[in-house]
């Protein structure tokens, strides 16, 4: 019988090349760095645990040249200590910083090009954000501390997913959820391929702002429930027939005023709320504890204020956030972020604050 020669397959191949071209590369300086093939072993480990593999041993050597920074960064982090939060490896550890932020934010800030989204009409005539019984900007009487979760008004964290840039197509979804709920005691969760596909006010995969999204869904009538309308991370064509099926809607929404964190408490006390963010640095990386910067107010990325409290051990104030990547990212898909820090808060948190109304 002829005999059968195993070929090795194309992600063990590349790791194989890898791991020669660092073994070539320490022969011809008359060593092999020992901290090479450590960081390899690591590197194979976590492709293991993400289920990674590269299509050529050039792009599993620049994975991981990327993975080893990344690395080293966190590793750094966490050992110098003085943090209030904690870094992780997590399946975005094989991506640079400008990688990550240009696929898994998409946040679009609209007022540059000087659209009011604090108006809207509907068949009832103008709404104004706080005209009514709605109104979240007061800021006396607010409870010490809030969590939304713990009421069964918060549907788990999703996943944009790394072929979609469409976090402002999840916070407009995560606070109709919770509004219905409050309203109705009925949680369901929506749909955000119906906004990613149909809203035409917002760019699908490719950027897109809360308050638009909010006007398209009033236009609409509402939104269908995420089993009807799935979620594919791809812009396809409108499902009308889907989009005309409404398990939520809204009448109208609203603004609350910037640089206020006490206003913020006071919506966020009503309801969960959208707000917009600068993906801080090391964020991307972020395992568990009250997240303090660095950070600038360049708004990239749209997330849910879902409640806020005050760390146990610590005695930091904090948000609690709700994010778009995932549940195996920071705290099970949240993040907490730092409170009363004055000016615009904590990453630019107060400077574009929405709710939806009914």
């Amino acid at each position: 019988m002829a005999s059968i020669m195993a070929f090795p397959s194309a992600p063990a191949l590349a790791l194989a090349l890898l791991a020669a071209s660092l073994l070539a590369a320490g022969a011809s300086s008359g060593r092999v760095d020992v901290g090479d093939m450590l960081m390899m072993d690591r590197f194979r480990e976590w492709q293991a645990a993400h289920s990674r593999s590269y299509p050529s041993a050039a792009e599993a050597l620049r994975r991981f040249e990327v993975y080893r920074r990344n690395a080293e960064y966190i590793d750094a982090a966490n050992l110098r200590g003085g943090l209030t939060y904690q870094l992780a490896e997590n399946e975005f550890a094989d991506l640079t910083e400008e990688e990550f932020l240009a696929t898994y934010t998409g946040y679009y800030d609209a007022d540059r090009d000087g659209a009011d989204d604090s108006v809207i009409t509907t068949s009832a005539g103008p709404v104004y954000g706080g005209g009514d019984d709605n109104n979240l900007t007061c800021c006396s009487d607010v409870p010490a501390s809030v969590d939304w979760r713990a009421k069964g008004a918060v549907v788990p964290p999703k996943s944009q997913s790394s072929t979609c840039s469409s976090c402002w197509a999840f916070v407009t979804v995560a606070t109709i959820e919770s509004l219905t709920m409050i309203k109705t005691g009925n949680l369901v969760s929506l749909s955000e391929q119906q906004l990613v596909d149909c809203d035409g006010y917002d760019g699908g995969c490719n950027l897109g702002s809360y308050g638009r999204a909010y006007r398209w869904v009033i236009e609409n009538g509402g939104l269908t429930t995420e089993a009807d309308y799935p979620y594919t991370a791809r812009r396809g064509p409108c499902n009308r027939a889907k989009s005309a099926r409404h398990a939520a809607k809204i009448t109208g929404f609203g603004k609350v005023p910037p640089r206020s964190e006490a206003a913020l408490q006071a919506a966020v006390a009503r309801q969960p709320v959208a707000v917009a963010i600068e993906v801080g640095r090391g964020m991307q990386f972020y395992s568990g504890g009250v997240y303090s910067g660095p950070c600038g107010t360049r708004l990239a990325h749209a997330v849910t204020v879902v409640g806020y409290g005050v760390d146990a051990a610590s005695g930091a104030k904090y948000w609690i956030i709700k994010n778009s990547w995932g549940q195996s990212w920071g705290e099970r898909g949240y993040i907490r972020m730092r409170r009363d820090v004055g000016g615009p808060g904590m990453c630019g948190i107060t400077l574009d604050i929405a709710y939806p109304t009914l």
